[in-house]
Formats: C-alpha cells, sequence, structure tokens
C-alpha cells in the first residue's frame, strides 16, 4: 500500500496551512473508513473472506483526495463571520438507542456453542444441513477454507479459519452497534471474530427490549431475526423470538444457526 501512503503525504503537505486543519481532519476520517470497508457488503460470513484488493483500496484513497480537496474549497471560500457548523454525533443516539457502543464477549469453545444451537431447538441434522450450504456458499465466494466449527456437532471441524489469518480453536465475539445513520430507522451494526475483518450487519430498534437484526440492503432485508434485549449494568444478553422481522420470510437455517452460536452463547461486556 505504498501508493496510499504517497497520496496521503502529498495531500497533507497541502494540509499543513492553518486554514485547512478541517479538512485534515476529513482526511484522517476518510482514510479510516478506507481501512474499515470491507470487499463486499453480505451476510454474517463476510468477515471471512479476504481484505479488498489493491486497486479497490487505491479507487477509495482517490475518492478521499477529492473529498478533502472540495472541503478544501468551501474552506476558502467560507466568510470569516460563520462559525463551524455543528452534526449530530453517535453520543447524542445513545440516550434513546441503548444498544450504541462497543460489546465484547468472552472466549467461547465450539462445544459450549453447539450446546446453544441444540438449546435453541435445532438437531443435529439441521446443523449438518446448514454446514453443508455453508460450504456451498463460500465455495460461490471462492474461499479457501472450510466452514465455521460449530456447524458441525462433533466439533470436529476446528481448523478452520483461512489461510490469512491465525488458526483458532475458539471464538471471541464483539458487536458494534453503531447508531448511524442517526435520521434512519435500520442501523449499521458490526460483528467482528478476534480480530477478523467486521461482518456488517443492520438492525432496528423496535422497543426498548426487541429489535430486529440481519442483513438490509437499503431497500428490503435480506434476513431478519426478531430478538429480545436485556440490558443490567454493562451486561448485554440477547435472545432470539422469531427466526423472521415484521412483512419478511424466515431466515434461511444458516443464518438463523450461526447468529443463535453469536448472539446467544454468551453475555456481552459494554466497552468504555
Amino acid at each position: 500500500m505504498s501508493a496510499d501512503r504517497d497520496v496521503t503525504r502529498i495531500v497533507r503537505s497541502w494540509l499543513h496551512e492553518d486554514a485547512h486543519e478541517d479538512a485534515d481532519r476529513v482526511l484522517d476520517m476518510v482514510l479510516d473508513l478506507v481501512d474499515m470497508t470491507p470487499q463486499r457488503r453480505a451476510s454474517w460470513l463476510a468477515r471471512r473472506t479476504p481484505t479488498m484488493n489493491n486497486y479497490a483500496r487505491l479507487g477509495l484513497v482517490a475518492a478521499a483526495v477529492l473529498a478533502v480537496v472540495i472541503v478544501g474549497i468551501g474552506l476558502f471560500g467560507r466568510s470569516p463571520d460563520v462559525g463551524p457548523t455543528t452534526s449530530p454525533t453517535p453520543s447524542s443516539a445513545s440516550a434513546s438507542n441503548p444498544l450504541v457502543g462497543t460489546w465484547v464477549a468472552p472466549e467461547v469453545t465450539c462445544a459450549q456453542q453447539v450446546a446453544v444451537i441444540e438449546a435453541a431447538g435445532y438437531t443435529a441434522e439441521q446443523i449438518t444441513q446448514a454446514r453443508a450450504q455453508l460450504v456451498q456458499d463460500l465455495e460461490g465466494f471462492g474461499a479457501s477454507h472450510g466452514p465455521e466449527a460449530f456447524f458441525d456437532p462433533t466439533c470436529e471441524n476446528i481448523a478452520y479459519e483461512p489461510r490469512w489469518a491465525p488458526v483458532r480453536d475458539t471464538d471471541q465475539w464483539s458487536l458494534v452497534f453503531d447508531g448511524l445513520p442517526l435520521a434512519a430507522t435500520i442501523r449499521s451494526a458490526r460483528e467482528i471474530d478476534h480480530d477478523l475483518e467486521p461482518s456488517p450487519h443492520n438492525y432496528r430498534l423496535v422497543d426498548d427490549s426487541t429489535f430486529e437484526y440481519g442483513s438490509h440492503n437499503g431497500k428490503v432485508w435480506e434476513y431478519c431475526l426478531t430478538l429480545r434485549y436485556s440490558i443490567v449494568g454493562d451486561q448485554l444478553t440477547i435472545e432470539r423470538i422469531a427466526p423472521s422481522c415484521t412483512g419478511t420470510a424466515d431466515a434461511s437455517l444458516l443464518d438463523q444457526i450461526a447468529e443463535t452460536a453469536i448472539l446467544e452463547t454468551s453475555s456481552f461486556t459494554r466497552q468504555p
């Protein structure tokens, strides 16, 4: 990514003047987003796909440069007596959205996750069926690794990680509820296992104990689950109410089992 650094250096040299301090901040924000942007918007298994290629990243950096230039032009044309505009921040949503923030669960084993899946009523046959679907989906992505361990009732499929990530026999899930966009009903969230690539998700608060969760393409839910949540102190617990949301069909068996293992195996602790 030397090209990224070269472009960044050139732009920052242009931004050294005081008049460009705000534009410098915008560049930092956009470049951070470049590093965070996943290769594709998909369901929970997107976190297992490789990171974006260099051409895509260079394109995003070019877009970042254009954004900074536009902001710079706006700064030069601003009247001296006009102060900086204020915009809502994610913290302003937290008062009415208790899910906003980062939540981390303890490490869990395959056996723990399978026990939760079975306690939710899924049979070994259904778990195996979902595993077969996952293998098929991964082949469609051109992936070079096996399926998640918790899709094997025997937990023998431990070495499931891709070649570009370390092999682990546990999962440690983090949930990040962004609370953005503030004006939207459907907001963004992410699932992360250890330090692997985040998997993009979406959610909608229904009331103070219920939310809808899944993958939304901007128009409709691609899949959606209705979940109950409870926050006591800094602990978040989640359990499924229904495998669908209002107006949607049931989520696939694959998504149902995956989210059961991820969301219900243990509680999550709010991070500072």
